[in-house]
């Protein structure tokens, strides 16, 4: 899968949503040459209407990567994405 591929793919999953946060946070790395492994800890924040109403979901996404570095910088060779749990609930309305 190459970048218009993963693009097109987050843009229909994204569409929906008026407000998108991305932290990541801890990343365990192996490395070996140039090559590596390594877990990408991330917190998701989405915010769009739902049944008329608008909500907040927050996920937290594992990513298992294999990385290669070609010409001094280190790509995603490989990525394999896990939401491991998520929460909903009715932005307040203190917050419109």
């Amino acid at each position: 899968m190459g970048r218009k591929e993963i693009e097109l793919a987050f843009e229909d999953f994204l569409k929906d949503f008026e407000t998108v946060y991305h932290f990541n946070g801890q990343q365990k790395l192996t490395i070996n040459g140039d090559h590596a492994t390594g877990t990408c800890y991330c917190l998701v924040t989405l915010i769009g209407m739902e049944n008329g109403k608008k909500i907040k979901t927050i996920i937290g996404a594992t990513y298992q990567d294999e990385y290669v570095r070609e010409n001094c910088r280190w790509l995603i060779a490989k990525r394999i994405g896990n939401f491991d749990w998520q929460e909903k609930a009715e932005v307040s309305r203190w917050f419109n």
